[in-house]
């Protein structure tokens, strides 16, 4: 009766982890960056924060590392002593509606972030922004889910962009797939918690 008992504790336990499939990932405020306006032009993509969350196919729970420097002047072992704190990129994977809307944004956003002849027409392609004009109003938050659709856990990531996006095939082998391409975004720090908010 024992083992029966542990069986059934055992099953319990399992039907309450996490699925990794039960999330959504959100970029915000990234309609509000000036690369969506081009001079006076505006690139028609307006609801960029509303869609994307479901667009994004893959995404990744941030990661860090402390860093550290050996300290071997007192003699015996060396102390590892941290000095700073990194923060790893961040990979994705978007899957692509008629609109081509994220792929024309992530184009945007890398053109507005060291210019190129399309958006720089006035001679200075190559040219560097500033970071505050491109990451400074945005940030991805990602949520992981219960089966019952709550926010059990997430992470924000600040001042995001993209330093990263990978080509999209096209081949006539693949007839029954759909287009996706990824990004690999950068962020300055992150904040976590388990509440909804």
């Amino acid at each position: 009766m024992a083992n029966i008992g542990k069986i059934s504790e055992f099953k319990s336990s399992i039907q309450k982890l996490v699925r990794p499939n039960l999330f959504y990932a959100e970029l915000e405020g990234v309609s509000s960056l000036p690369l969506l306006t081009n001079g006076n032009t505006s690139t028609g993509i307006t609801d960029i924060d509303d869609t994307f969350k479901f667009r994004c196919e893959v995404a990744e729970f941030p990661g860090r590392s402390v860093t550290t420097i050996d300290d071997v002047g007192a003699g015996g072992p060396a102390l590892k002593l941290p000095y700073d704190i990194t923060y790893n990129d961040m990979n994705i994977t978007i899957i692509c509606a008629e609109d081509m809307t994220e792929r024309i944004l992530f184009e945007l956003w890398l053109d507005y972030i060291v210019g190129s002849p399309q958006t720089r027409q006035d001679g200075y392609a190559g040219l560097v922004n500033f970071h505050a004009n491109y990451a400074r109003t945005s940030s991805m938050r990602i949520r992981q889910l219960n089966p019952q659709g709550d926010t059990i856990f997430w992470y924000r990531l600040h001042d995001v962009f993209p330093i990263a996006m990978t080509s999209m095939n096209a081949t006539w082998e693949e007839t029954n797939t759909y287009q996706r391409f990824g990004v690999t975004l950068n962020y300055r720090y992150y904040t976590f918690g388990n509440t909804d908010k």
